[in-house]
């Protein structure tokens, strides 16, 4: 059965936790100063890991680090005008570059930038560009911005953030620093957690957002919010009533069509977890994305082929990309049919 390593995206939890310590990313910040102290810091810098796991934090600290005016023991004194500038987000010499969601960054957004780069600092002796979602850059937007880092000006540092480097061009990636951002074990996560007030027992959940702290945290504080935010429950109980009370199914239909690609990723994740307890003898691993469902899982594992299961995968895998690629598609139509197409095979496999 095919996998998808993706996870809830959840990058603006950087940002609202931008308060929030994070000792995970503590290894990753002390290392970038030694380079930069030791003569070997690179003018374009690329971070990359899963969403929510402090990419742009890190980014920031650094951002701060490069601009204070005062640095002291290794590190941005946190109170001079250039570090009260940019923890209020108004720093002349700092400038934010970001795809808006399902669109590019062009090249006029890169041109604009490196003319900023061009002129001399108003504040002292560096300027910074952060630019989120670099996977997002334009054929042409990428070109540009490779001009810029074969050319760079000696005040000026380029740190560029994406999930992963693999649709970056190579031509790129060779001139920046790449820096990839690893998720804390369960047990250091499980802590952090624990001392903002949230124990958490649950390993699927961690399992879902794949250790990332901030993504985590988020979804966690939506629940205390609003309990129905719990999708992954919600998944379960839109199975059980598409198979057993049919007239359900357009309120199924209705909670993936909120987010399609997290929801349709969260239903090829529950059939996921049903091929492991096939091939498991009727086991599944407590850290399972739906463990916590495990009595009903393995009642449905009996109704279903294995056959059926890599069909029924394939086909949500193949309706999520359409879904997320042509937002002119009629969403509705598309969603009620791959339901139609679940139930009939729970109908038509009774047991195997």
């Amino acid at each position: 059965m095919p996998t998808n390593n993706e996870i809830p995206d959840t990058d603006n939890a950087e940002v609202i936790f931008e308060n929030v310590t994070t000792p995970w990313l503590t290894p990753f910040y002390e290392k970038l100063q030694n380079t930069y102290h030791e003569g070997r810091f690179a003018h374009g810098l690329l971070f990359t890991g899963s969403a929510g796991i402090g990419k742009y934090k890190l980014a920031k600290q650094l951002a701060q680090f490069l601009l204070c005016t005062d640095k002291r023991d290794n590190d941005a004194c946190f109170e001079c005008h250039s570090c009260r500038l940019i923890s209020a987000n108004n720093h002349l010499d700092f400038h934010l570059l970001e795809a808006e969601k399902n669109k590019s960054i062009g090249i006029d957004q890169v041109r604009l930038l490196t003319e900023k780069l061009n002129e001399r600092p108003q504040l002292g002796n560096n300027k910074v560009v952060l630019i989120k979602g670099v996977d997002q850059l334009t054929e042409a937007a990428a070109n540009a911005l490779l001009k810029t880092l074969e050319e760079p000006q000696g005040d000026s540092y380029l740190i560029l953030l994406a999930r992963t480097h693999h649709q970056l061009m190579p031509t790129l990636l060779s001139r920046l620093q790449q820096t990839h951002i690893h998720s804390p074990d369960d047990q250091t996560l499980i802590d952090w957690l624990y001392a903002l007030g949230y124990q958490v027992s649950d390993y699927g959940v961690l399992r879902w957002f794949q250790n990332s702290p901030l993504a985590l945290l988020n979804h966690l504080k939506a629940l205390e919010q609003d309990a129905s935010l719990d999708t992954r429950r919600q998944c379960v109980e839109g199975l059980f009533n598409l198979l057993y009370q049919p007239i359900h199914l357009f309120s199924f239909s209705q909670l993936l069509i909120k987010d399609v690609e997290q929801n349709l990723l969260l239903v090829f994740h529950l059939l996921h977890d049903i091929h492991k307890l096939k091939l498991n003898n009727n086991q599944l691993n407590e850290d399972a994305i739906y463990y916590f469902a495990l009595p009903q899982l393995q009642l449905w594992q009996t109704q279903l082929s294995c056959k059926s299961l890599r069909v029924l995968s394939t086909e949500i895998l193949k309706t999520r990309s359409l879904l997320t690629s042509h937002s002119s598609l009629k969403k509705e139509l598309l969603i009620n049919a791959l339901l139609i197409k679940i139930k009939n095979e729970f109908k038509e496999n009774k047991a195997c």
